[in-house]
């Protein structure tokens, strides 16, 4: 190759660069939407939470289920929020709320307006006494349904409705172990363990 072709080529380089890192991040980018969709992440190792309120420090909310739910196979946590002075709360709640998360967090307020049998697992006799046994519960036509939630062991991640809150377990959850109506695996009990976590 002649110095003149040597020459154009590093001119033309020089100029075009821009052009070749644009491609390959698309190109990169490309790739693993690809892989996401062909390969998705099993549900069971999803956790979603509702949480009526603030949450304060979703960074560290996130990193801490992660850390302290690895050896239980969870790889992606998201938290949906809303305030119930939120004019959306409503919505979110039935959207995001009902239709994707594992786990809601909703005031006294909320459920005594709601059929949380719709929507919530029934927590029969067996799921109590092997996880929720020295926990309040929430019950609507003397059946149980709601987890009390311990609001100083959250405080460090959210604020919650001055108002006694309850954990529900989505029945549309894969995260609910052997109770799980959808898929029931024992080992695939991320959301019963958090309820625990957090229960008082």
């Amino acid at each position: 190759m002649n110095e003149l072709k040597k020459s154009r080529m590093a001119n033309t380089f020089k100029y075009t660069w821009p052009t070749y890192v644009v491609v390959g991040l698309c190109a990169f980018g490309s790739m693993s939407f690809i892989f996401r969709t062909v390969h998705p992440t099993p549900a069971y190792k999803t956790l979603t939470l509702f949480v009526t309120g603030k949450v304060n420090d979703d960074k560290k909310l996130k990193e801490d289920i992660l850390d302290k739910y690895q050896d239980n196979q969870l790889k992606v946590f998201s938290c949906i929020s809303s305030s119930l002075t939120d004019g959306e709360y409503h919505t979110k709640l039935t959207v995001a709320g009902y239709a994707s998360a594992d786990i809601l967090i909703l005031p006294v307020s909320v459920v005594e307006n709601l059929d949380i049998g719709s929507i919530a697992i029934d927590l029969k006799d067996e799921l109590v006494t092997a996880y929720y046994a020295s926990c309040s519960l929430y019950s609507q036509e003397s059946v149980n349904y709601g987890v009390k939630i311990d609001k100083e062991k959250v405080e460090q991640y959210m604020t919650l409705p001055d108002e006694d809150c309850y954990m529900f377990l989505n029945g549309n959850s894969k995260n609910l172990g052997e109770y799980s109506l959808r898929e029931p695996d024992k080992e695939h009990n991320n959301a019963l363990n958090v309820v625990k976590d957090w229960g008082m």
